[in-house]
């Protein structure tokens, strides 16, 4: 044979031998059913491995060794993970749960800290190596939810934080054991839901993904909120346009780590048609129109204790400089490049930004419609969502193949577009509804409508931070 092909050969041999006895990581344990206080003996079974090797024990307690063979005694009951690791090299492992019981029923919980409305599951930890008759009975909190019940043990979670209690009661045959245990539930941070009501509070609902939570009121109480006409989050400033008469009229921003508030811009006591209705936040402004007004003003975001007179600081565009713009109150105000969509009573208008106080006639362009009364854009997809004489419908940002989408809308400024949710959310009846956003040209979908909450709601925003 040719040296050089009989080397090859060897070479193939040895890889193919190699390949076949790669072995695996393995372990085992006696007793099977080991009680806390009992030594339990691991005996590795790996095929992996040499004289040479380093074994890495973790007995989910704590403890560790390095021993190839180890014992360990647990001194309390529970479940434990056990692993082996070969030589530090985590894809070298294998993982096995050890279900250690108590001379006495009692039951584990899977975490030991808990947050509100994360799963946690309990499992009854009852020593039986005769096989007697075994029945188990729970006594939950009351705001314990069942996700799962399984015959070792039941997933829950808790809608609200505090101290709980549980308890399990143990049939072993001909004895009965009641177990308890009382625990801290902390509540866990999460973005929120904010609305407004139809009596001026504003409230806030987390957003778990198994439910939201119960709404808490975060009304600020310096100052007097009427009817709120749109609720926009940029941040940590929750901006609040407040429609209310005379010098209650203002855009608030509201603070939502600690609560304080300000007046971005107030009504002067001198007028008292200043009704902040519709408006928008977009490259550092505040955009606002007022009910009975044709006119668009705007702010910097960063404006604070600013005084509304007669509008001419803060105008932006006015009724006279857009060509043709016929309209009543404005329906509604977005932007989405250098565009501005406004509604109006007969459709959609749009003009370029930058014609604004540029020394011509900006040309305004109608989109058709009909009597617009709020429209929000999804910036990421391009798409006009407006709410037509209690109609909801969706229209690609030219214009092009609208389609209703709800017919009875019933707060034209609970309009509101979420892209980290992927959600457009609006008001019906007594509910507050999402529907995830329209992806396709012609603007079908074959998504169905998920009820978020049962609230009647004026206005809506979605608080993307998780906080506490």
């Amino acid at each position: 044979m040719n040296r050089h092909l009989y080397i090859t050969t060897i070479v193939l041999l040895a890889a193919l031998v190699s390949s076949c006895n790669k072995g695996e990581i393995d372990f085992t344990y006696s007793p099977e059913n080991p009680r806390c206080g009992q030594t339990v003996s691991f005996s590795n079974s790996s095929t992996k491995g040499d004289t040479d090797s380093k074994w890495e024990w973790v007995f989910g307690d704590g403890a560790t060794s390095t021993l190839k063979n180890p014992s360990k005694i647990y001194r309390k009951a529970g479940i434990y993970m056990v692993t082996l690791t070969l030589d530090g090299k985590k894809h070298q492992r294998a993982a096995k749960e050890i279900s250690v019981f108590d001379s006495i029923p009692t039951f584990a919980i899977s975490s030991e800290k808990i947050g509100t409305y994360k799963d946690v599951t309990l499992t009854p930890l009852t020593y039986n190596p005769y096989n007697l008759n075994l029945v188990y009975e729970w006594t939950l909190p009351k705001d314990a939810v069942v996700v799962d019940s399984i015959s070792k043990g039941i997933t829950i979670f808790f809608k609200e934080d505090g101290e709980k209690e549980i308890e399990l009661k143990t049939v072993l045959g001909n004895d009965t054991t009641v177990t308890k245990k009382t625990f801290n539930v902390y509540s866990t941070p999460a973005p929120s839901l904010l609305l407004s009501t139809h009596d001026g509070h504003i409230l806030r609902q987390k957003i778990y993904e198994r439910a939201l939570s119960n709404p808490d009121t975060i009304t600020p109480k310096v100052i007097q909120l009427g009817k709120i006409s749109r609720l926009i989050v940029d941040g940590d400033n929750l901006y609040i346009y407040n429609m209310s008469d005379a010098a209650d009229g203002a855009i608030y921003v509201m603070n939502l780590e600690t609560n304080t508030v300000e007046a971005v811009i107030k009504t002067a006591g001198s007028q008292t048609d200043s009704l902040y209705a519709t408006g928008t936040l977009n490259n550092g402004f505040i955009y606002f129109t007022l009910k009975g007004n044709k006119a668009i003003y705007r702010v910097p975001a960063t404006t604070r204790g600013a005084q509304f007179t007669d509008g001419k600081d803060q105008l932006f565009a006015a009724e006279s400089e857009l060509k043709d713009f016929r309209s009543g109150d404005c329906g509604g105000i977005d932007i989405y490049g250098q565009l501005i969509y406004i509604g109006a009573e007969n459709g959609i208008y749009r003009f370029a930004e930058t014609d604004i106080n540029s020394g011509s006639t900006p040309q305004t362009e109608l989109i058709d419609g009909g009597k617009i009364q709020n429209l929000r854009i999804d910036r990421m997809t391009g798409k006009i969502y407006s709410v037509e004489e209690d109609k909801l419908t969706v229209r690609n940002i030219d214009g092009s193949f609208p389609v209703e989408i709800d017919k009875h809308i019933k707060s034209a400024y609970s309009l509101n577009i979420n892209n980290s949710l992927n959600y457009v959310i609006f008001n019906q009846k007594d509910l507050i509804l999402a529907l995830y956003l329209i992806q396709t040209r012609n603007n079908t979908y074959t998504s169905t409508q998920q009820i978020l909450s049962k609230q009647d709601a004026v206005a809506l925003a979605i608080d993307e931070k998780e906080r506490e």
